[in-house]
């Protein structure tokens, strides 16, 4: 029976992996979508639901792989050498697993650098199309005041 559970989170663990992989492609994608020009939302959105959607799946696998462990740490606290080598292998696929995560994270931090930089640049097209739009305005203002004349300067005699 613990060797199922053990099999269970050995599977868990490269199904992680796998996962990993993917979110690592993803931020790849992020990372262009959010340094092309024009920015687009929807795009950029679209990427971000995908990866929502792994790292809902990775946080139930890490839930999965926790409870199954609870299941079998006595047993093999007990027996060490009965399941030595499915208990290296899985320690070497957590260390790849750790691995993979701090690449993740270096790339989420470019990402985040990234999407700052064009949401500034968001921000000051914004900007500078109020100032625009601003300017118009008044100066349409000041137009139309030019055309209209005031009635006291109308000659009311006739």
């Amino acid at each position: 029976m613990t060797d199922n559970y053990l099999q269970i989170m050995l599977e868990s663990l490269e199904k992680k992996l796998e996962v990993l992989d993917e979110v690592y492609e993803i931020n790849k994608r992020q990372l262009e979508a959010s340094t092309k020009k024009p920015f687009d939302v929807e795009a950029y959105d679209a990427i971000m639901d995908e990866k929502g959607r792994l790292i809902d799946e990775l946080n139930r696998l890490d839930d999965g792989f926790t409870s199954t462990y609870e299941l079998v740490r006595e047993e093999v606290q007990k027996n060490p050498e009965q399941y030595k080598e499915k208990v290296l292998h899985m320690q070497d696929l957590v260390r790849e697993a750790v691995d993979k995560g701090v690449s993740i994270e270096a790339q989420e931090k470019r990402n985040k650098a990234s999407m700052e930089v064009a949401l500034s640049t968001k921000r000051k097209e914004v900007r500078e199309r109020k100032v625009s739009a601003d300017a118009a305005s008044k100066y349409y203002t000041a137009v139309s005041r030019l055309n209209n004349v005031d009635p006291q300067l109308m000659d009311s005699k006739k």
